[in-house]
């Protein structure tokens, strides 16, 4: 795939949304038919798609249904493939143009070349997140500048050939036996993965990451475990993470032997599906746990919810451990959210576009400490079992609803440039002198003083205005997700490289009591009536904006 927006274009037809346009019935439900269409809190605002799990009746738009259309790729699971078709897209080649995308990540230049009417499930730069070797450099960083054990929440890595030496160092120690996990840098479902002990089984001159081997693990069953847990980021300016309430336990198919001869065993120390699916020593029978966790002998799973119940039956605190998993989502996003901003900065113009959700990969040692494994940025939602089915399709469903996918959107930049979906969106090219102005008086004040200033919503910008109804709206559609940042509970915004204000502003609008904020959503209901939030910009701006960066690469 050289390029992602084809001369093959749709016929264009003029899909402006107004108040002249009759699709009042696509928001209502009626007999077993499910409305199609979500309306935004706010007036003069452009309602969103709503997406459903396979078999569900919906609402059809007639006459537009032409434009909904999404890439078709070997990585569109059946569970997000069942969403779509309900609500009424056609899958189409990837040479043909197409609204939307769930796939593998893009190459930086192919985000050039996408329109902003367009959906793709990467951000550019995702790579800083994913690739364990990047992941593990901006956690140590984050080590360094705040040592009070606050970012230790990864088992310590070697970046292999650079880190050999110190490597050599640890494995030599005679104190104990010591292993470490060899890992590809950017693989994922268990590929190249080997546990040692000894140095001389190290690859000296490969490129690897060593991950210190948790040594203790918490077990079920005598079997360890991981826990797959879906972290979704709907943007990163500002920055907002939810972490879906259902997820998967994955088990070992082997018991747990500590002893230095079991270690070859990948089937006993390893919990990829990937591999545990290939046991073939194991029984293909299966059976109901007095947990009631469902433990299948070939690729054992539970319920993420599972799991929580049977802490808490054995007395331990699963509230605690949900907080401590939910904290590392938010630190190792930020870890990486500057580098990631940037590098989107630099390679997609319209950073709308984008939404990701990650497979967080945690493991609990018997301290019921969890330790981040790895962030996999396109975890499969390819499901081989009902219970896979029970936790990915609705997930599917939520991610779809959540990504806020309009409707509807023209392919004609004359069009998309003038609609309310643009005029709403939160775009540098879209800030007014005096909200400039605001920016720069609250980020001086933070950086001074370490706290928002009290006066951040006070008077409401143009700006302001477009933040805060996109993440009302958001809220709006979370399903079976939960906001874990902004943060009502911890200051996060320390950790932050470089400190945006729209994460000031949504920071302080969260931590509003609630008659406040009340007080303010009227206030904001009313200028929207006014169409004060849309954007007031030229739109030839855009075109004149290309026009410079082309002849600057000239």
């Amino acid at each position: 795939m050289t390029s992602l927006t084809s001369t093959k274009t749709t016929k264009s037809t003029n899909l402006k949304f107004d108040e002249t346009t009759d699709f009042k019935y696509l928001f209502s439900q009626s007999n077993d038919v499910q409305p199609f269409l979500r309306a935004s809190l706010f007036d003069n605002v452009p309602p969103t798609i709503l997406f459903y799990v396979k078999g569900t009746k919906v609402k059809k738009p007639h006459n537009y249904t032409q434009q909904l259309t999404w890439c078709n790729n070997s990585l569109l699971a059946l569970v997000v493939r069942h969403s779509l078709l309900a609500s009424h897209f056609k899958l189409v080649e990837e040479d043909q143009f197409w609204f939307g995308y769930w796939g593998r990540h893009l190459k930086s230049a192919q985000y050039q070349t996408l329109k902003p009417c367009q959906k793709v499930n990467h951000f550019p730069g995702a790579f800083h997140l994913g690739r364990k070797d990047r992941l593990w450099l901006h956690l140590f960083d984050m080590m360094q500048r705040f040592p009070d054990d606050e970012f230790c929440i990864m088992p310590y890595t070697y970046i292999l050939p650079k880190d050999i030496k110190r490597l050599r160092v640890y494995l030599s120690m005679k104190a104990a036996v010591r292993h470490v996990i060899l890992k590809p840098p950017a693989s994922a479902r268990g590929t190249g993965i080997n546990i040692v002990s000894r140095f001389n089984m190290v690859p000296e001159r490969t490129s690897l990451v060593a991950q210190h081997y948790i040594e203790s693990p918490f077990l079920i069953n005598d079997s360890k475990f991981d826990l797959r847990i879906y972290v979704y980021v709907t943007s990163y300016d500002p920055l907002r993470i939810y972490v879906y309430k259902e997820g998967l336990v994955r088990f070992a198919s082997v018991s747990y032997n500590p002893e230095i001869s079991s270690f070859t065993n990948q089937f006993m120390h390893l919990t990829n599906y990937s591999i545990n699916k290939l046991a073939v020593s194991s029984s293909t029978s299966s059976s109901q746990t007095e947990d009631g966790g469902e433990q299948q002998f070939v690729v054992p799973k539970w319920k993420l919810t599972q799991f929580w119940k049977y802490l808490d039956k054995l007395g331990h605190n699963s509230a605690n451990l949900k907080e401590e998993i939910n904290k590392i989502a938010i630190k190792a996003i930020i870890s990486c959210e500057s580098h990631i901003r940037a590098h989107a900065a630099h390679h997609c113009k319209y950073p709308f576009i984008s939404y990701e959700l990650y497979g967080m990969d945690i493991l609990v040692d018997n301290n019921l400490r969890p330790w981040l494994i790895e962030m996999n940025i396109s975890p499969s939602l390819h499901s081989s079992t009902p219970l896979d089915i029970a936790v990915k399709a609705p997930l599917a469903k939520d991610t779809l609803i959540l990504a806020g996918i309009p409707f509807p959107v023209s392919n004609e930049d004359e069009d998309f440039f003038s609609s309310l979906y643009f005029l709403t969106r939160n775009l540098k090219a879209h800030k007014d002198e005096e909200h400039l102005e605001k920016e720069a008086t609250h980020l001086e004040y933070f950086n001074e003083n370490k706290e928002i200033r009290e006066d951040i919503c006070d008077v409401l910008t143009g700006s302001d205005l477009r933040i805060l109804i996109e993440y009302e709206d958001e809220l709006a559609r979370i399903g079976e997700f939960e906001l874990v940042y902004p943060s009502t509970k911890l200051n996060y915004l320390k950790y932050m490289r470089l400190l945006l204000y729209s994460n000031l502003l949504l920071s302080f609008w969260q931590k509003m009591k609630i008659e406040e904020k009340l007080i303010k959503m009227k206030e904001i209901s009313k200028l929207c009536s006014k169409k004060e939030h849309l954007a007031k910009i030229n739109n030839n701006n855009w075109r004149e904006e290309d026009e410079e960066e082309n002849e600057e690469e000239k």
